[in-house]
C-alpha cells in the first residue's frame, strides 16, 4: 500500500466526522444569530415603549446572547447603569436614556451586518398612530381616576338585597 492509498483511506474514514462537526458548527452559528436577531427585533419593535415586558426580556438576554460582542455588552452596561440611576428620572434623563437605547440597538444592528443599511436615524424613526396615543392617555386617565376614587374610599357599605321572587323570612 502506497502513501496515496493511506491518505485516501484516511480521508474516506475522517470525512464523515468532519462533515458532522462542520454541520453542527454551522447549525450552532445559525441558532445564535437567530437569537441575536430576535433580541434586536424585540428592541426595535419596542423602542418607543422601553418598559414593555418584551423589551425588558430582550434586554435581560443581551449578556448571554451577545457574550462575545464587547461593543454591544459595553453599551448595554452603560444603558443599564442609566436605567438604574434614580437621578435620571426626569425629562432630560429620559432623553439621555433614549439616546443610549438607540445607540445600543444601532450597535447590535451593526454587529449583525446591518451597519450600512440601518443607521441610528432609521432606528430613531418611530411610527405611532395618533389613535394609539389617545387610547393610551384615556387608559391612563381612567386608571388614575379609579385609583383616586379607591384611595378616597375608606370603606364600602354593602347591604343584602332581596330579589322580588324571594320573600324575607318572617319567622319572628
Amino acid at each position: 500500500m502506497n502513501k496515496l492509498d493511506v491518505v485516501n483511506t484516511l480521508a474516506i474514514l475522517v470525512s464523515p466526522a468532519i462533515a458532522v462537526l462542520v454541520s453542527v458548527w454551522l447549525q450552532n452559528r445559525k441558532e445564535r444569530r437567530q437569537h441575536q436577531l430576535s433580541i434586536l427585533t424585540a428592541l426595535i419593535a419596542t423602542r418607543h415603549e422601553p418598559l414593555s415586558p418584551e423589551a425588558v426580556r430582550a434586554l435581560n438576554m443581551i449578556d448571554l446572547t451577545f457574550h462575545d460582542e464587547i461593543s454591544v455588552r459595553k453599551l448595554w452596561r452603560e444603558y443599564f447603569e442609566m436605567l438604574c440611576n434614580e437621578g435620571l428620572n426626569n425629562p432630560a434623563g429620559w432623553q439621555q436614556r433614549g439616546k443610549k437605547n438607540i445607540e445600543l440597538i444601532t450597535e447590535m444592528a451593526k454587529v449583525l451586518g446591518y451597519g450600512k443599511e440601518v443607521s441610528h436615524l432609521d432606528i430613531d424613526r418611530v411610527y405611532t398612530p395618533v389613535g394609539i396615543w389617545e387610547q393610551f392617555h384615556k387608559n391612563q386617565d381612567l386608571q388614575n381616576e379609579l385609583l383616586r376614587v379607591l384611595k378616597a374610599t375608606h370603606s364600602l357599605r354593602t347591604e343584602a338585597r332581596v330579589s322580588v321572587d324571594e320573600e324575607p323570612d318572617n319567622d319572628e
